[in-house]
């Protein structure tokens, strides 16, 4: 399976998604404050994304996306 990664970081409203490339379905969709939390919660590191997407980091966002981000408190 081959995945692409649609993300832009640098705007108000951040975003991320993983697309299945062959269908076209988006698998993994974060956006605005879900996404700003997993940022600076240390979850997810831009720089990560500065290179070619590997299987792993693909991976580690998928378990991501099993998990869910724990209520402020």
């Amino acid at each position: 399976m081959t995945y692409l990664i649609d993300a832009w970081f640098e705007r108000e409203n951040p975003y991320l998604k993983v697309i299945h490339k062959n269908t076209g379905n988006q698998i993994i969709s974060w956006q605005g404050e879900t996404l700003k939390k997993r940022l600076q919660a240390g979850e997810i590191c831009i720089e990560d994304f500065e290179n070619s997407p590997s299987q792993e980091l693909i991976k580690e966002l998928f378990l991501l996306d099993c998990l869910q981000l724990e209520p402020e408190v």
